[in-house]
């Protein structure tokens, strides 16, 4: 019982001791909400990533020209799963420019543009649930041009002004001519552009501006298949926007017809030709292996057209950029533990002192009959609840700081006079945090057991004190 009475007794009363707790409770709650942080980007990050690509990719190694019959190998795909496929989609993929008109200056993007038929690339992905239209509600994947659009140009406006006109044959030739000017302001061929492609974001919690509304008309350039480099331009009217949140895609993702773009690009034959594609993008019955699957159909693929076409899972496809994100993790908490690492220091410092200047206390103790063990308990177990009583408040502090962690954020940047959490990387309207209770324990446990090893050298060395010897000198 001395044991446990002596041990409160010094926390109590040794008041350097706090400092080693503070060290403690800061680095676990650091570690608890820099982990709850980060894993919750990430889990926004994969999400959504998921979301923008197919579960697995099929892509050729010629990706301006791409690759016909494509339908073949979609059942080539399809007998080797062994229905695990869910649903395919047929994509074409190119580099290009975007541009489109802002008042008396144009404004020029570099874009990846991906023709697509919107129903079927839905049902691979999210695609449709990243739509929205310029008052932030979903619109349905589709590239059809409302006909307001027209009638809202300004050759439809006047169309609309001649309807009570009379109809002879000079009012039907103006008619005719606003018709085609209608036409041209407001292309038949719709587009989706990247949500950030079509605004500007001031942030600081200001509405977006948006510089290419719906309706209006964006034109595309990109490189004709074949060997002799060639520029094909088409002009699209905007019918909605991709906003996934992720400023990669959102600042380059451009969607237009499948049809079309394989027309411009000289990859289609005839109306009975499918056209070319570089892609099939494959949706996969949930639980399935993705690397196993993806495995299975490189080698079937191989047989067909050897070292022509690559199978990607979606992580195997920005391996990069998920990789970079788990070692910057990996290598946060190797330097945040470092905190902790210095509380065992001085836990271990303020022990050795209290050591030599309780050298006397021990040697009476002994001398009354303590023993080795019980000497050495007392230090492992005020070692232990320093540890405790620092691991304890500081994952507290850390779970109500991640609690709050957005009102915490808004309350700093009105103090410092700017964004704390720069929203115009990420379209969030808050901070993304996530808990990993597995995460708080083995945070907890790692704070426990350096305090614990922190005492071991002192709690021995106070063990092994004579009695005789301690008390030598008194």
């Amino acid at each position: 019982m001395y044991k446990y009475l002596l041990c409160w007794r010094y926390l109590r009363t040794r008041y350097i001791a706090l400092a080693s707790i503070i060290s403690v409770m800061l680095g676990v709650a650091t570690m608890i909400v820099v982990n709850s942080v980060m894993a919750g980007f990430a889990d926004k990050m994969r999400d959504r990533l998921h979301g923008v690509l197919a579960d697995i990719v099929v892509e050729s190694n010629s990706i301006n020209d791409g690759f016909d019959r494509y339908e073949d190998v979609m059942a080539r795909l399809e007998e080797v799963a062994g229905g695990d496929i869910v649903a395919m989609a047929a994509t074409m993929e190119t580099p290009g420019i975007l541009r489109y008109r802002v008042g008396s200056v144009h404004n020029e993007r570099p874009v990846q543009i991906h023709g697509v038929r919107p129903l079927e690339r839905a049902k691979t992905g999210d695609f449709a649930e990243f739509l929205f239209d310029e008052k932030g509600n979903r619109v349905p994947p589709s590239f059809d041009v409302p006909e307001k659009y027209r009638e809202n140009s300004p050759a439809g406006a006047q169309l609309k002004e001649m309807e009570g006109d009379e109809d002879d044959e000079l009012s039907r030739a103006v008619r005719e001519t606003l018709r085609q000017h209608a036409l041209e302001q407001v292309p038949e061929h719709g587009a989706i552009i990247g949500y950030a492609l079509a605004t500007y974001h001031p942030g600081n919690g200001q509405p977006d501006i948006f510089m290419a509304r719906q309706g209006s008309k964006v034109s595309l350039a990109f490189p004709k298949a074949g060997t002799k480099p060639e520029a094909g331009l088409d002009e699209f009217t905007v019918v909605g926007y991709f906003k996934s949140g992720m400023s990669e895609y959102d600042s380059t993702h451009v969607y237009v017809p499948l049809e079309r773009l394989q027309y411009l690009r000289l990859l289609s034959g005839g109306p009975d030709d499918k056209g070319k594609v570089n892609q099939i993008q494959l949706k996969v019955r949930p639980g399935v292996n993705l690397d196993a699957l993806a495995e299975r159909l490189q080698l079937s693929l191989e047989k067909i057209h050897p070292m022509y076409f690559h199978v990607w899972t979606w992580e195997q496809k920005q391996g990069p950029l998920l990789g970079a994100v788990a070692i910057e993790q990996s290598i946060l908490n190797i330097l945040l533990f470092m905190i902790i690492a210095v509380a065992g220091f001085g836990i271990l410092a303020i022990f050795s002192m209290i050591v030599v200047e309780k050298t006397r206390d021990i040697g009476v103790m002994k001398a009354l009959g303590a023993s080795t063990a019980g000497i050495r308990g007392i230090f492992l177990g005020y070692g232990l609840l320093l540890g405790a009583v620092g691991s304890g408040v500081g994952m507290v502090g850390g779970l109500l700081f991640v609690r709050y962690i957005n009102e915490i954020e808004k309350v700093l940047s009105r103090i410092l006079q700017h964004k704390v959490f720069d929203d115009t990387i990420y379209y969030f309207d808050k901070i993304p945090t996530l808990v990993d209770p597995h995460t708080v324990i083995a945070i907890v446990v790692g704070a426990l057991s350096i305090a614990v090893l922190a005492s071991i050298w002192p709690a021995q060395r106070a063990a092994k004190l004579h009695p005789v010897k301690a008390l030598r000198f008194e």
